[in-house]
């Protein structure tokens, strides 16, 4: 008789998943009523890293003596490629701990031209990763407890708009394995939408002083929200993870590459001068988001090199948003066409 196929895991049979955490507690996610909304995403690391202490006991066999797990992390991140969908809408209520309601349904009270800004309201999410093992049958690994560290993007020419997703969590639940999907759980593919490109999505895009654009062409630009968050062990828990997550300091960032015309930039870098940024993001049906950072500061800066024959003269900048008493540090509106 002819030996079965060998088959190993590739990268094309896992799939990740989101949901709101349930409000009451719940010990075992694989007993309850979930409903996990598909990530459109390029690439994954979500891990429930662990760490061993081994001992340092001097032994006559002159051996290590043995270890002990002591310490374990949920973290990793996903890439996505930008499209106006209720996952990416869910991210920056997340990410800006917006007082907008994300359920275990996935809706939210984000409406359509509503604004929002960064806020302290937390929201807590599960991540579900599914790997596929045979047919029908999957290994499922879920994380609890789960923030969103940072959401950035990447705006680049004659390219799609792309970015990542950092998330801290708590601690996994045990895995089950080789296993059909648990009987209250329902899986919701990603909705298709338009992908966006540097191409024509990044509109309307400006940078401002005292009212007035001035007239900067950027060559690229990249943001980052970045909650700075924390893990908080302790001890007592029976178990090697955290105990909680805290948030630190929002940061608002935007970087790139300027083509130089005048010292604009450098002026207001050696200035102090208060800047604000705004632009949309919209896909070819005209939905996306607009965003506006009221008050903006240049935090890094360069005046034009020649650094070889022939090439396009361009500066490197970096900006930060602070908070503003209209914008707050970043106001983004949502737009539906």
């Amino acid at each position: 008789m002819a030996a079965a196929c060998p088959a190993f895991g590739s990268t094309s049979e896992v799939t990740l998943y989101y949901a709101a955490e349930p409000e009451s507690a719940t010990a075992d996610l694989a007993d309850a009523t979930m409903v996990w909304y598909q990530i459109p995403m390029t690439g994954e690391s979500i891990d429930a890293a662990l760490t061993s202490a081994v001992s340092e006991q001097i032994t006559p066999q002159r051996s290590y003596a043995g270890s002990k797990l002591v310490q374990g992390e949920v973290t990793g991140s996903f890439n996505y490629e930008m499209q106006a969908n209720t996952f990416f809408y869910d991210m920056l209520i997340a990410v800006l701990q917006a007082d907008k309601t994300m359920t275990a349904e996935g809706t939210t009270n984000w409406a359509a031209a509503g604004t929002i800004k960064n806020g302290s309201a937390k929201h807590c999410l599960a991540f579900l990763k599914r790997v596929q093992v045979g047919t029908g049958t999957y290994d499922w690994y879920i994380f609890r407890g789960c923030q969103i560290g940072s959401l950035s993007a990447e705006i680049q020419p004659n390219a799609l708009i792309t970015g990542a997703v950092n998330v801290m969590g708590v601690k996994p639940q045990a895995p089950i394995e080789a296993a059909a999907k648990p009987a209250g759980w329902t899986l919701t593919d990603a909705p298709t939408k338009d992908l966006m490109s540097g191409v024509d999505s990044l509109q309307d895009f400006a940078i401002s002083s005292g009212g007035t654009p001035t007239g900067v062409t950027m060559q690229n630009v990249s943001f980052t929200i970045e909650n700075q968050l924390r893990q908080q062990p302790a001890v007592g828990l029976g178990h090697p993870f955290s105990a909680g997550i805290a948030s630190g300091r929002l940061s608002v960032k935007f970087s790139g590459s300027a083509y130089y015309a005048d010292a604009t930039i450098f002026s207001a870098f050696l200035d102090d001068e208060t800047l604000t940024i705004e632009g949309s993001l919209l896909d070819a049906l005209g939905n996306g988001i607009s965003f506006e950072c009221g008050t903006v500061k240049v935090t890094a800066g360069s005046i034009p090199m020649a650094s070889a024959p022939d090439q396009d003269l361009l500066i490197s900048t970096e900006f930060q948003a602070f908070e503003d008493t209209t914008t707050g540090t970043i106001s983004i509106k949502k737009v539906a066409a």
